[in-house]
């Protein structure tokens, strides 16, 4: 298989929170990032950063807002192992 020149992703107002509602990760975050295009999240600890690249590999779900890879609603992603195994 050719080396992939990357996939679109499109977030809109994603939200995650543990511990009941009392810790925001994320709390409306939007990002755009075309296919190909390279981007460094960075911040300081407990920001989200780890947060935020786990709801894009679909290891966690969001509890609210939306999220697009490749143009698919990732609610669509049935089997997100699989999917990131071909992707």
């Amino acid at each position: 298989m050719p080396p992939s020149d990357g996939l679109p992703i499109s977030v809109r107002r994603l939200r995650k929170h543990f511990e009941g509602g009392l810790v925001r990760a994320l709390d409306g975050v939007d990002l755009e990032v075309a296919a190909g295009e390279r981007v460094a999240i960075t911040g300081p600890t407990g920001c989200g950063k780890s947060t935020l690249l786990s709801l894009l590999a679909l290891l966690e779900r969001p509890d609210g807002g939306e999220l697009e890879l490749d143009g698919v609603p990732a609610p669509d992603i049935r089997n997100p192992d699989r999917w990131r195994a071909e992707n």
